[in-house]
Order: structure tokens, then C-alpha cells, then sequence
């Protein structure tokens, strides 16, 4: 699985990242639908996503925010390692 720094031309290289991770853990719903928005459009959005799944605890990944990854994992059995990110 490629790490999302690493992606040709990713949508997000165009903005801040105040967007994919606001100072409150749910988010600021402007910022984290801006984010949602700026992922729509990027070629890179499934394999940001399936990276934010299985490694990010916080922020927008792939258009998905930590609460709905966190459910995903759920679903899907996948545990992360206690830290703030396993990248």
C-alpha cells in the first residue's frame, strides 16, 4: 500500500491541512466537509481512503473522517496499534 505522500498530484496538495485535521477530534464540520469535498476530486481517492482505514486514527483520509473509518474498522475487524498513527 503506497503512503499518500507519495501520490502523483493529490487534490490535497493544494490546500492546507488545517481541512483534514481540525483542533477538535470530530472537527469543525466546515472544515471537515471542505476536506470531503477536495477528496471527491482527487484521482487518489479509494487508496487514500483504504489507507486512512487501515493506519489513521485522526483527520480526513480518502473523504472519510476518524469516526467513520473507526466504524469501518469495526466492520471489517481491522485493529490499529495503540499510538496516534501506525505509518
Amino acid at each position: 500500500m503506497r503512503v499518500p505522500w507519495n501520490y502523483e498530484n493529490p487534490a490535497c496538495a493544494e490546500v492546507g491541512v488545517e481541512f483534514f485535521f481540525p483542533e477538535i477530534e470530530d472537527g469543525d464540520r466546515v472544515h471537515t466537509q471542505q476536506a470531503i469535498n477536495v477528496c471527491k476530486i482527487c484521482p487518489h481517492l479509494a487508496e487514500c481512503a483504504e489507507w486512512g482505514i487501515n493506519k489513521e486514527r485522526f483527520g480526513t483520509w480518502g473523504g472519510i473522517t476518524a469516526s467513520k473509518r473507526k466504524r469501518i474498522r469495526q466492520i471489517r475487524g481491522i485493529t490499529l496499534p495503540r499510538g496516534e498513527h501506525v505509518a
